[in-house]
C-alpha cells in the first residue's frame, strides 16, 4: 500500500502541473526547440545548474529535475564532477559566483566524506560507499586544489584514493563497492582521477592501481572498438552515456601513461567512436542503448550520452589536431540544443537537459538530471575553445 501510495503522489505530480503539459506534447508531436547560438544555450544550462543547488537546501547539487517528485535531493557523485565546470565556466562574463559555488560543492563533499574516505553512493546520504562516485569526486577535489593550493581538498583526495587503492582487485578491475557489485569498462573514469592525485602526490601506489584498471579495459575490447562490461544493468545492452563515460577515462588517461599504453588507449577511443559515427545516420539521434560491435538499439536516444560524446570529440579535436569528428560533435551538439527549452516557465525546465529522448525514454526517463546540464555546459565550453565546426551558428 505504501508503494501505490508514493507512485500516485508522484503521478499527481507529474500530472496536476500544466507547466508539465508543454514539454510532454513537445515530444508526443516530435517537435524541436528553436536552435540559438550556444553562449544563449550555455547561460541557460549554467542557470539551470545553479537553481538546483540552491534548490537541494545544502551545499551540493540536486539531482535534478523529476517530474513525478519535483527537485531531489543532492548527488554527491555529480556535484562531484560539477565542480571542475563551475571552475572552467567562472571565467565566463558575469560568472565569477561559480568559483564560491564550486568550494562550497568541495566542502560539502568533505562533510559527507565516510571514514573510510569513499564517497557515498546514490543520491542523497546513504552510508554505503562506491568506486565509482569516490573517482568522480576526486576529479573535483584536485579541480579546487589545482585552482586554490589547498590542502584540505588534496588531503580529501588522498584518503578517497587510498580507499579505492585498497578495494581493488588484484587483476585492475574493482568487484566490490560497485553498482550491482559488477565490474565496469567505465572505471577508466575512477584509473583517470587516480593518475591525478599520482601527479601531485608522486606517490606510486596511485599511478599502479590506474595502470591496472587501464590494462584491464583495454583487455575487454574487440577490433571493433567495442568494450566489454560497458553496461550500467547485467544484461541490459550499454546506454551511450556509460559508454561515453569508459572513453572519456581513456582519454584522459593518456597524457599520464607511457607512449606505448597511451597509444593502445587513445586507439581504442578512436576505433570506437568510427564506430558509434558509423551507426549514426545524418538527420536521426543517436540511440539510447547498444548491443556488441555497435548495433544499435532503441530508437529513443540518452541525450546525456549525447553530450558527453561532444565533449569527447570536440577536446580531440583540440588537442590532437584531426577534424575527423567535427562534423558528428556539430550535429550532436545541434541536436541537443534543439532539446534544452530556453523559455519553460517553470524553473526547473527551463535551461535544463532531459536524460532521455523523448522524455520517457529509457535513460532516466522523465527527469532533466544534474549531469545532463553538466555536460552541455562542457560540450558548449569546448566548442567555444575549438577551432570553428562546420555545421550551424557558433557563438
Amino acid at each position: 500500500m505504501r508503494r501505490l501510495a508514493i507512485a500516485a503522489r508522484e503521478w499527481a505530480h507529474l500530472l496536476g502541473r500544466p507547466a508539465h503539459y508543454r514539454p510532454l506534447l513537445h515530444d508526443l508531436r516530435q517537435r524541436s526547440h528553436p536552435v540559438h547560438p550556444d553562449s544563449e544555450h550555455l547561460a541557460a544550462a549554467l542557470d539551470w545548474l545553479v537553481r538546483a543547488q540552491d534548490a537541494s537546501g545544502e551545499g551540493g547539487v540536486s539531482a535534478g529535475y523529476f517530474f513525478r517528485r519535483g527537485w531531489a535531493p543532492p548527488y554527491p557523485e555529480t556535484s562531484g564532477y560539477i565542480i571542475p565546470t563551475f571552475l572552467r565556466a567562472s571565467g565566463l562574463p558575469g560568472r565569477a559566483d561559480l568559483a564560491a559555488r564550486a568550494r562550497r560543492i568541495g566542502d560539502w563533499e568533505i562533510d559527507l566524506q565516510l571514514p573510510s574516505g569513499a564517497v557515498r553512493g546514490g543520491i542523497g546520504r546513504n552510508p554505503h560507499p562506491i568506486v565509482f562516485n569516490t573517482g568522480q569526486v576526486i576529479l573535483g577535489w584536485m579541480a579546487l586544489h589545482r585552482r586554490d593550493g589547498q590542502d584540505r581538498y588534496l588531503a580529501a583526495a588522498r584518503r578517497a584514493a587510498d580507499w579505492l587503492v585498497e578495494v581493488q582487485d588484484p587483476d585492475g578491475k574493482w568487484s566490490a563497492h560497485t553498482f550491482m557489485d559488477m565490474p565496469r569498462a567505465y572505471h577508466s573514469r575512477v584509473a583517470w582521477p587516480l593518475l591525478e592525485v599520482h601527479a601531485a602526490t608522486g606517490h606510486k601506489k596511485y599511478e599502479t592501481a590506474a595502470l591496472r584498471n587501464i590494462l584491464w579495459v583495454l583487455e575487454q575490447s574487440r577490433s571493433s572498438g567495442w568494450i566489454d562490461h560497458m553496461q550500467l544493468y547485467p544484461g541490459v545492452p550499454p546506454f551511450t552515456h556509460t559508454i561515453a563515460y569508459t572513453l572519456r577515462g581513456l582519454y584522459e588517461a593518456a597524457p599520464y601513461l607511457d607512449r606505448p599504453l597511451a597509444g593502445d588507449a587513445l586507439d581504442l577511443v578512436r576505433r570506437a567512436s568510427e564506430g558509434l559515427m558509423r551507426s549514426c545516420p545524418a538527420g536521426t539521434f543517436p540511440p539510447s542503448t547498444w548491443k556488441a560491435d555497435w548495433i544499435p538499439c532503441h530508437t529513443c536516444s540518452c541525450l546525456t550520452g549525447n553530450a558527453q560524446l561532444v565533449v569527447l570529440w570536440l577536446r580531440w579535436i583540440r588537442h590532437r589536431a584531426e577534424g575527423a569528428f567535427a562534423p558528428a560533435a556539430r550535429r550532436f551538439l545541434d541536436q541537443l540544443k534543439s532539446t534544452q527549452s530556453l523559455i519553460a516557465r517553470h524553473s526547473g525546465l527551463r535551461g535544463g537537459l532531459p536524460g532521455s529522448r523523448p522524455l520517457w525514454g529509457v535513460y532516466v526517463p522523465w527527469a532533466l538530471p544534474n549531469w545532463s546540464a553538466k555536460f552541455l555546459v562542457d560540450a558548449l565550453l569546448e566548442a567555444a575553445r575549438t577551432p570553428p565546426l562546420p555545421g550551424s551558428a557558433q557563438a
